[in-house]
């Protein structure tokens, strides 16, 4: 099942991306010679609305054969544009993820809630022999309140490290449960781990719509700078970089689908702007590096055979990142 979602969310994104290109192409006249989902050998074709509509075998990527686009097609199509129309083109396939994106959270947020920190505790694990297991903390345990003073931030926990007595208020199994623990002087660890609990408020479908294009353009700044770090700790052979490939993609979609639907549709979305975000980055072969050169041209004018080695090295550089980040995923899930 893992493949199977990871081909959705890819096709579906890819398959968004490209009808966006497609779109802003064919509405100012422009023909599209062909439209594929994937690259490398065509599994399935056929013409339509003057189109070659394609099933490629590998399902990382995919791209819409706009006439014009390409440097040795100059004076037809997409070339013949003005300014504005070419860049309508450019980034219509990154607004399509980002609409996309925006629509899933929007329904996400409708369909499960929006998920806010209730300020309380949830305990994930409780170390053998610590205090917290002699005072009877188990995993799964919601920390209510301590001494009787309901917490507010989950850091609260903390208070049970000063000397003396001290009652725990625990939501156990649906029940409130009261245990003891005292703290001595000399103690260094209480022994848990645990996260914030969340709680999600159902919202209606156009207030979760609000709410979602304000997470939408909330993330955009946190995510771009984790890409460009990760890019660069790719680069740099960091291990750690925190950015998935293929490989990595896959091993989270099969784990989003143990978690169920509302994990997988929180996957897709974040999926979507991320390839957003880094269809974006100037780097030639991608639509940044299409919109830079669109923007230098107007005061500096590359040859074709010039601009064609340029996207040339920038799909060579894409190739090479693609390499980096497999490798980095299959070292990390390998354990090494």
């Amino acid at each position: 099942m893992s493949l199977f979602w990871f081909l959705v969310i890819i096709g579906v994104s890819v398959f968004v991306h490209e009808l966006g290109h497609y779109l802003a192409a064919r509405l100012q006249g422009v023909r599209v010679k062909a439209f594929s989902v994937g690259f490398g050998p065509v599994l399935w074709r056929r013409e339509a609305w003057g189109t070659e509509w394609r099933l490629s075998a590998i399902p990382l990527g995919g791209y819409a054969d706009i006439e014009g686009l390409l440097p040795e097609e100059k004076g037809r199509g997409y070339d013949a544009l003005p300014f504005l129309g070419k860049l309508l083109v450019l980034v219509a396939g990154v607004a399509m993820n980002v609409l996309l994106a925006w629509g899933l959270l929007a329904y996400l947020f409708s369909a499960q809630g929006v998920p806010e920190a209730t300020g309380r505790a949830v305990i994930l694990e409780v170390l053998p022999g610590s205090v917290a297991e002699e005072a009877g903390l188990k995993p799964g345990d919601i920390l209510l309140a301590v001494d009787g003073k309901p917490l507010e931030r989950p850091q609260e926990i903390e208070r049970l490290k000063t000397p003396g007595a001290h009652t725990l208020a625990v939501l156990r199994q649906g029940e409130e449960v009261t245990l003891s623990l005292t703290w001595e002087e000399g103690m260094e660890r209480l022994g848990v781990v645990y996260q914030p609990e969340v709680a999600y408020r159902r919202v209606g479908f156009l207030e979760g719509l609000g709410l979602a294009a304000g997470r939408t353009l909330a993330f955009g700044p946190a995510l771009v700078q984790a890409l460009v770090g990760g890019l660069l700790g790719v680069l740099a052979g960091n291990p750690d970089s925190g950015v998935l490939g293929p490989v990595g993609i896959l091993a989270e979609t099969g784990r989003a689908a143990q978690e169920g639907l509302f994990r997988l549709v929180e996957l897709a979305a974040a999926i979507n702007l991320s390839l957003a975000l880094f269809n974006l980055l100037p780097i030639p072969a991608l639509d940044g590096g299409r919109i830079l050169l669109l923007f230098l041209g107007r005061f500096l004018r590359l040859r074709p055979e010039q601009e064609a080695t340029v996207h040339y090295l920038g799909f060579l550089f894409l190739l090479l990142l693609l390499l980096l980040v497999t490798f980095q995923d299959l070292r990390r899930l390998l354990g090494g």
